[in-house]
């Protein structure tokens, strides 16, 4: 269980090999700012974002811990299998790990962040590399689906493979315009099931999941 003590949860040798095919893949999208979690694990996923980016302008970054993945507290360490006998008979998305956040405190306390300094920035193109909790609370905000929503399969709720991609298109009121989630296409090879992701449909608030030539199916 890694949450976001510093001891816990540092890059792996695949990993790092995963946030350098990441950097390669977006080296030509524009970025205007990056947010970025203050947990080592982001950091250096995002030094491998903007180390073979093209041009000579440097991106303004801002280090947020409001960005930081669930506070598991005394569950800090301890295996998988210890987390889930500690959620026997609890509401998973309720539940205090160890004495610390519940899955609906992260989404509470992202979209707070999100929406007051993100979204108020002056900034076009933003780049936000964080953990696949806080993405999860961002998007169920978005797109008004519940944080348990969010845990779901592929197609029905919003998965996050590491170093995956979402692209947001956010109009001036602050409403998810258009969706595209867990694209993963720079992992083919490393990843058996790197593809294109799902897009969101907002009239009809559902996802669909992208075949590789990025139809939907």
């Amino acid at each position: 269980v890694q949450g976001w003590d510093p001891t816990y949860g540092r890059l792996t040798e695949r990993g790092v090999r995963q946030a350098v095919l990441l950097g390669q893949a977006m080296v030509d999208t524009p970025l205007d700012a990056a947010w970025c979690s203050t947990l080592e694990r982001s950091v250096l996923t995002l030094s491998q974002i903007l180390v073979p980016r093209k041009g000579e302008r440097t991106v303004p970054i801002v280090f947020s811990p409001e960005l930081r993945e669930i506070n598991m507290e005394r569950l800090h360490g301890k295996s998988h299998t210890e987390q889930k006998a500690a959620m026997i008979g609890q509401d998973p998305m309720r539940f205090p790990a160890g004495g610390g956040e519940s899955w609906l405190d992260v989404q509470a306390r992202v979209t707070a962040y999100f929406e007051r300094d993100v979204l108020r920035s002056p900034y076009q193109n933003i780049l936000v590399v964080a953990h696949g909790g806080v993405n999860r609370g961002i998007l169920a905000s978005l797109t008004g689906l519940t944080m348990a929503d969010a845990w779901r399969e592929a197609g029905t709720g919003m998965p996050q493979e590491n170093t995956c991609v979402n692209t947001l298109d956010i109009d001036d009121q602050g409403r998810l315009v258009h969706a595209v989630v867990n694209e993963t296409t720079h992992l083919a090879g490393e990843l058996e099931a790197a593809g294109r992701g799902q897009i969101w449909h907002a009239a009809e608030r559902r996802w669909e999941l992208l075949t590789s030539n990025g139809a939907g199916r």
